[in-house]
């Protein structure tokens, strides 16, 4: 895997939920500030129900992104939910043939584990769609995609995460949003978290939802021999009427109790404004509150 440089072939496609071209437009002009050739799916402003295609539809933009020898980089245009449906339809894709830089997160996350399972590295990072929502950390998200896509250098400070251990720690880094690791499981993308550092986040989902999906990772043996667990945003948790009686950092802690490894919480990445840009599938060091990856 390369870095980008000026005058790369970068292709946007739409794994998921509908987008309409303005929303893209700023998206297209990053690129074009950073003199990348971009090619848009044939489907990427299709409409199918709450999708930008049939599923048929939308693994054919991936597969030929993907098979495209020009193209070095795939960016995916959003989330919500659909992703998962592509895979079957991409069965007789070798992917090892043309591996290239994913980007994307959330939804994303089931392509990002199918691809580290294969051994290939790719990117959690904004969708294109971020490029266009104004906030607070906009433009630090995307400086840090452009050192990470540019440079494959990775630097992420936690001084203002909640850290269980102190303990230095490193592996390969994998995992993405929970409930999608939690769909993976019994199926050829749930991971082998052995030695590894396994992040989780999720957004708007229930307090017992958490638990369960928790439950059923830990009696997987998901969350057994990690070297550490980052627990990035949990936002926009919701309860019942009458309360579930923990928070999502006190059922984390119990499931991940008697495992000998750190737990760091608020690790600034997910479903947040600050949404850091690492790489799954590849190495990192955590040390002195910093995780760092270098290829």
């Amino acid at each position: 895997m390369k870095a980008l440089q000026p005058g790369d072939h970068v292709a946007l496609i739409a794994p998921a939920r509908a987008v309409s071209k303005d929303e893209m437009s700023a998206f297209r002009q990053w690129c074009a500030d950073k003199a990348l050739i971009l090619q848009e799916g044939k489907n990427l402003y299709g409409k199918n129900h709450q999708f930008s295609g049939t599923a048929e539809e939308r693994a054919q933009d991936l597969r030929e992104a993907w098979t495209n020898p020009e193209i070095k980089a795939i960016f995916c245009a959003r989330g919500g939910y659909g992703s998962v449906q592509l895979l079957d339809h991409l069965q007789n894709l070798d992917w090892t043939a043309n591996p290239k830089w994913l980007v994307g997160f959330s939804d994303i996350t089931t392509l990002h584990l199918h691809l580290n399972n294969l051994g290939i590295p790719s990117i959690h990072g904004p969708m294109a769609i971020h490029w266009g929502i104004q906030h607070e950390f906009t433009e630090e998200n995307i400086a840090q995609l452009e050192r990470l896509l540019f440079n494959l250098s990775v630097e992420i400070n936690t001084s203002n995460s909640l850290i269980s251990d102190e303990l230095k720690f490193n592996g390969e880094l994998i995992g993405g949003n929970l409930s999608l690791v939690y769909a993976s499981l019994g199926t050829p993308e749930q991971p082998n978290t052995d030695g590894k550092v396994l992040f989780l986040e999720d957004l708007d989902e229930y307090l017992y939802h958490i638990d369960r999906m928790l439950v059923a990772l830990k009696r997987a043996g998901v969350l057994k021999n990690p070297s550490a667990l980052l627990i990035g945003g949990m936002t926009d948790m919701k309860d019942n009427a009458i309360p579930f009686g923990k928070s999502a950092k006190e059922i984390i802690l119990e499931h991940a109790d008697n495992h000998q490894y750190p737990v760091i919480f608020d690790f600034p990445a997910g479903h947040t404004q600050k949404n850091a840009c690492f790489m799954t599938g590849a190495y990192c060091t955590f040390e002195d509150g910093i995780l760092k990856q270098q290829l």
